[in-house]
């Protein structure tokens, strides 16, 4: 008896663990993209990528970041895609039939593993366009999903669990933003006041099956690089929300680099900012566990249990890996 216990225990131990992906599936269905050496999973997990910062009509290296992606996805059969902001360089769009669209986005990320959900926020680039426009561009495109300035949605686990995902206009939360004429029009749009009230209602869902909690800003709490200096008014306004409601994880852009940082308290930030143009800047911060100033990306796997996370640059090398358990 005991014996066929310790076998249930390992198999069940084998069936969650992390592992290589595998691309003889998509070799043998045609697949010629090629694959990304190292790349890991988790057995039934949630998988998604993360970029930030990246509309640049394909230059800066936007191109060989989107190559890379789609490999990832491919190897990994993500499921969606998460968009931290700054979408359309310099001043964002005019309108949905603004030609950036196509340059910028649909022209670049058109692989066939890209053409999963996009879940997008505004960055400060894109409020010196048509916030609206982005909003809109929703209802001509299949996989472009930003149907609010700010917006939540869950995703399925195995086991019955589930990702809260929250997804955050975090640009009224910079004081700076209102001495800017060009920003001022489109931020008067926004009640920061009421996003706040909005943010600690939707975190405080008493759904039972909420397994994990993950929240999505342009801006960072806390940052190594170029803007380390210039957190404070968002983490102000921030961080006692995550900390009350034991958010798990903070992604977030702005700065044009990867990093993972980590802070006290239960939340793990993530910065994916590396789409096109870098900033790379590094600062030795107490907080900081990850700093890469290069192009690039990354991806999560999620159980109930634990996730993944992997930060692969433009090349298709995997910089860092890192599996965290459920506090």
């Amino acid at each position: 008896m005991r014996i066929c216990l310790l076998v249930l225990l390992f198999c069940a131990c084998q069936a969650n663990a992390q592992r290589p992906v595998d691309y003889s599936g998509q070799l043998a269905a045609g697949y010629e993209l090629g694959v990304i050496p190292g790349l890991q999973t988790l057995d039934n997990a949630l998988n998604f990528a993360v970029i930030g910062d990246w509309g640049r009509q394909g230059e800066f290296h936007q191109r060989e970041v989107a190559l890379q992606m789609a490999k990832a996805m491919a190897g990994l059969g993500g499921s969606f895609i998460i968009s931290t902001g700054d979408n359309i360089y310099p001043q964002g769009v005019a309108s949905v039939q603004d030609p950036l669209w196509q340059s910028s986005f649909e022209q670049v990320y058109h692989h066939a593993w890209l053409q999963r959900d996009w879940y997008a926020i505004l960055g400060n680039h894109d409020y010196y366009g048509n916030v609206d426009a982005q909003i809109d561009y929703g209802k001509i495109s299949r996989r472009w999903h930003m149907p609010a300035r700010y917006y939540t949605m869950k995703k399925q686990l195995s086991g019955g669990k589930k990702v809260q995902f929250v997804f955050l206009d975090t640009n009224g939360l910079e004081n700076g933003y209102y001495n800017d004429p060009e920003m001022t029009a489109e931020l008067s749009k926004q009640d920061t006041t009421a996003q706040l009230r909005w943010l600690r209602e939707t975190l405080a869902d008493t759904d039972p099956t909420i397994q994990w909690r993950v929240v999505v800003g342009h801006h960072p709490l806390y940052t190594a690089g170029k803007r380390v200096a210039i957190t404070g008014p968002v983490r102000s306004k921030l961080e006692p929300i995550l900390n009350q409601f034991k958010v798990d994880v903070y992604l977030c852009g702005h700065d044009h680099d990867l990093q993972y940082n980590k802070p006290a308290g239960p939340t793990h930030h993530f910065l994916s900012g590396a789409g096109s143009e870098l900033s790379n800047v590094p600062h030795q911060m107490p907080w900081s566990v990850f700093y890469k100033g290069v192009n690039g990306f990354m991806t999560f796997s999620i159980q109930p249990d634990k996730f993944l996370v992997q930060i692969i640059d433009a090349k298709g090398a995997i910089l860092y890996t890192k599996l965290i358990p459920k506090g």
